[in-house]
């Protein structure tokens, strides 16, 4: 297994990923399609400069991706980071691809001196075992306040 920062040089092997997940599990997937021109201009797009995606390839094949992105506060300086999507594809469950992703994520905040990283995680029984598994973090219920501001549905 290798890891790759996704670019517009393994975007191809990024939407056949996104494809493969859509079709299998589309009620896990935030989209109804894949719209390969959206993706490749958001990757090119200055406003989505700050994420990043890191993908697990498995014989050419991306199998799993973990996303995230980099803030921090400038009153206290504290560096965070933000997982904003974890998936692998079903095949490849249970085999260390989610655990490597994140492993390849975590060396990527030490680089950038991240002081904690968190996600509001998926509840379903297989996710509560994969996360009670990591080590130095909590697991809580925290309230969420989220709203739609200009009401138009994305892809």
């Amino acid at each position: 297994m290798k890891f790759e920062a996704l670019s517009l040089s393994n975007i191809q092997q990024y939407i056949r990923y996104l494809e493969r997940a859509l079709s299998e599990e589309p009620d896990m997937m935030l989209v109804e399609e894949v719209n390969e021109n959206a993706i490749k201009e958001r990757l090119c797009d200055p406003f989505f400069r700050n994420k990043k995606s890191i993908l697990a390839i498995v014989n050419d094949e991306v199998v799993g991706r973990i996303e995230y992105h980099f803030y921090g506060c400038l009153q206290d300086g504290y560096r965070m980071a933000y997982v904003d999507w974890v998936y692998v594809l079903k095949s490849h469950r249970h085999h260390g691809v989610a655990q490597r992703l994140f492993q390849e994520f975590e060396k990527d905040c030490l680089k950038q001196h991240i002081d904690q990283y968190y996600l509001i995680r998926a509840t379903n029984d297989n996710a509560e075992r994969f996360y009670k598994n990591f080590t130095n973090a909590e697991l809580s219920e925290q309230p969420v306040l989220r709203k739609t501001i200009n009401g138009i549905k994305h892809e």
